[in-house]
């Protein structure tokens, strides 16, 4: 019966080594899949980033033609545009808060004769 055991146990050793030794070739294989599944995202994401830039150098070209055929304003013409609109705007209304100014005390002075 001891022969028997001893041949149990033999068996059982290999079937052990055996599992041991797919064990660490499936932790193996899962940490090669793991750092190409890193790589590949990495790719994806340089993918993503040229496309995106890709579509903006486009946008760009597109915007640069168009102020060179007159269909756009550049940026600095508009802020400029802007800026004059704006004093135009403050001084309407500082000629209307004078305007009020004067119609009160015109308005006040009235009132103290009555």
């Amino acid at each position: 019966s001891s022969g028997i055991n001893a041949e149990y146990g033999e068996k059982e050793a290999d079937l052990l080594e055996e599992v041991n030794k797919a064990r660490s070739e499936l932790l193996e294989t899962l940490e090669k899949y793991h750092k190409l599944e890193y790589e590949y995202s990495q790719v994806s994401n340089v993918r993503v980033v040229q496309e995106e830039l890709t579509r903006l150098r486009r946008l760009n070209n597109a915007n640069n033609d168009a102020i060179k055929d007159g269909k756009l304003l550049p940026l600095e013409k508009v802020e400029e545009l802007l800026q004059k609109q704006q004093e135009k705007y403050q001084l309407t209304i500082a000629k209307l808060k004078t305007r009020v100014t004067k119609s009160e005390s015109q308005l006040s002075r009235f009132l103290q004769h009555l």
